[in-house]
């Protein structure tokens, strides 16, 4: 067994524990602040910053649990989603049948003067079973000026000159632990930081909704070892379904969490979401920047 693999067999068999197992930890740990006072009074300054240092203390202990305690279940909600994966009916077309990946979005775009505003688009992409043929992209700008014709043919889905995925599916690895080491070997030291990198390159190539069964279940793995990656239940994508969501918040960039959003009884793909996750004064405040829903079906024709 390689060490990914051994790590990965470690992960599965960790049992995080609950906030209520947890209290009487926090119970001890205040009473450790309170057990012993020295004889007269402190300097007001320095009963403040140990009052202050005891509550961040006790706060960072507390998010630190908690942030495990997500990540764990996210691992277990990814790992599901990889089993359903395999067991749900493979969606490929047969000969002289194309796959069909729809993309709902509102997507946040920038106007001319700086301001934000969202705007909906909808692309819809066939991909032809004889690989020979052209892939079609079926695309409605919304109420942006439209780049190319608004139907577009072109090989290997080389609609605006480069791939419509950037992985190569079929050379991909499917073993989870594989596929995050082919990520992690490209980072370049973009984006925040190497988790971020490795987890919106994962996720773009998943939203696709043009991955394989086996190949997604791969990627559901990898995305379980990447540490910050969290999940969030009964979050509806664009067109009002409901999913659980999986996530990833990057501190660096004012708690952007970028997300998708599965379907727990199919282990599909079914939208996306990108949002700005706030906290102040006890209020939790979410600012939508996209929002999508994506249906992968198998179609007997294309736009010609």
């Amino acid at each position: 067994m390689d060490k990914l693999a051994l790590l990965q067999s470690l992960r599965s068999e960790v049992v995080e524990p609950s906030t209520v197992q947890l209290e009487p930890a926090f119970e001890k740990l205040q009473r450790s602040f309170n057990a012993r006072r020295p004889r007269g009074r402190a300097p007001r300054a320095r009963r403040i910053f140990a009052v202050v240092a005891g509550a961040s203390l006790v706060t960072l202990i507390a998010g630190n649990l908690y942030l495990s305690a997500q990540s764990a279940q996210a691992a277990s909600v990814l790992r599901d989603a990889a089993g359903l994966s395999i067991q749900y009916r493979e969606i490929a077309p047969g000969p002289g049948e194309y796959l069909l990946s729809q993309t709902h979005a509102d997507w946040s775009i920038t106007d001319s003067d700086g301001g934000f505003r969202m705007n909906e688009q909808t692309i819809d992409v066939y991909v032809p079973y004889d690989p020979n043929q052209d892939w079609v992209l079926v695309r409605d700008w919304g109420d942006l000026p439209p780049i190319g014709d608004r139907v577009m043919f072109a090989q290997n889905g080389e609609f605006y000159g480069g791939p419509w995925i950037r992985e190569d599916l079929g050379s991909l690895p499917t073993d989870a632990g594989a596929l995050l080491a082919h990520f992690d070997a490209q980072y370049l030291g973009g984006s925040a930081s190497r988790d971020e990198d490795n987890f919106v390159r994962m996720t773009d190539t998943l939203r696709s909704g043009l991955v394989p069964a086996e190949l997604r279940a791969g990627l559901y793995g990898a995305l379980a070892l990447i540490p910050g990656v969290t999940s969030t239940a009964d979050v509806t994508n664009l067109d009002g379904i409901t999913g659980i969501a999986i996530g990833r918040t990057e501190p660096i960039r004012l708690g952007l969490r970028q997300e998708i959003i599965i379907d727990p009884s199919t282990g599909l793909i079914i939208g996306e979401r990108q949002l700005f996750t706030l906290a102040a004064l006890g209020f939790g405040i979410n600012a939508i920047l996209s929002l999508t829903a994506i249906e992968t079906t198998v179609v007997s024709a294309a736009p010609r």
